[in-house]
């Protein structure tokens, strides 16, 4: 019985030892903090689909966009878009190529600043027929704080060697976000100017921007400029943030288009799911 008393009480004696021994300040243990994920990585779009089918593809190295796999919704055509950059990584060409049937491929050739700013481009435009193929240059206006605000192309349309038909598009804003673009297409009068009593306009709006990060921020705005050019309803694809509704004003006797977003985020605010259109959105870390 004494031998057992003993045997406890030593035993006990030694747990109250090793539970100190555990609380003290010279463990080296103590000062190391709590592990955490530290800052999040860079993330870059890769890809948007819906209902799983894939819509765009975007291929880039090291950060740099070199090419787009994407589907218009204007033509319903499949296109690849590919970049060409200068030694200063500033955007130069754009082309788009498609192996849909009657689609029309373009190249397009930039004048860029050097901050990339784009004031002047060209394009060829090559369809199946003559018809379809045109040559137009661009001119692009800005506000003194530096935002896009038109864009005025020039077309030589129909196989002639003059320019004889314009598209302006006006670009409206609600902050940093494009709020509206406006695109109106007419003839040209005798001295070379946009007559705008010949123009036919489509109202493109974009609409109650929430306050996260738009997936296409973390690509070249120039890329969607120049395919804004193609088909004006990606304009909203310049922005910072993204439209919860969007508002298609077509020339008569076309139905407007209303459309709702509804997105869920990940933790660095960036979409995950559009809800309505059932559009997810993919990434990659830098």
């Amino acid at each position: 019985m004494v031998k057992n008393y003993f045997l406890k009480m030593f035993a006990g004696v030694t747990l109250i030892g090793l539970l100190a021994s555990c609380n003290t300040t010279s463990d080296p243990t103590e000062s190391i903090p709590n592990p955490d994920d530290g800052t999040p990585p860079k993330r870059i779009l890769e890809k948007v689909s819906m209902n799983s089918v894939s819509q765009e593809e975007y291929v880039t190295t090291a950060g740099t966009l070199e090419q787009s796999l994407f589907k218009d919704d204007k033509s319903n055509a499949y296109y690849i878009g590919t970049l060409t950059y200068n030694t200063s990584k500033i955007l130069t060409k754009v082309n788009f190529t498609s192996q849909t049937a009657g689609a029309v491929s373009y190249q397009f050739d930039l004048t860029p600043d050097s901050s990339g700013r784009i004031y002047n481009a060209s394009c060829k435009a090559t369809g199946t027929t003559s018809g379809t193929s045109y040559l137009s240059d661009y001119a692009f206006s800005y506000d003194v704080a530096g935002r896009l605000t038109k864009i005025l192309e020039k077309r030589k349309a129909g196989g002639i060697s003059a320019y004889n038909m314009f598209i302006e598009n006006v670009i409206s804003y609600a902050g940093e976000n494009i709020s509206q673009v406006v695109s109106s297409k007419g003839i040209l009068d005798t001295n070379g100017a946009p007559d705008m009593t010949t123009a036919v306009k489509t109202s493109y709006s974009f609409q109650n921007y929430d306050a996260q990060r738009s997936p296409y921020s973390t690509l070249p705005k120039s890329f969607f400029i120049i395919r804004s050019l193609v088909n004006p309803a990606n304009f909203y694809k310049v922005s910072q943030n993204n439209p919860t509704s969007m508002y298609i004003q077509s020339p008569p006797p076309t139905p407007a288009v209303n459309t709702a977003q509804s997105y869920s985020y990940d933790n660095q605010g960036y979409p995950m799911v559009e809800k309505n259109q059932q559009i997810t959105y993919s990434y990659k870390n830098l």
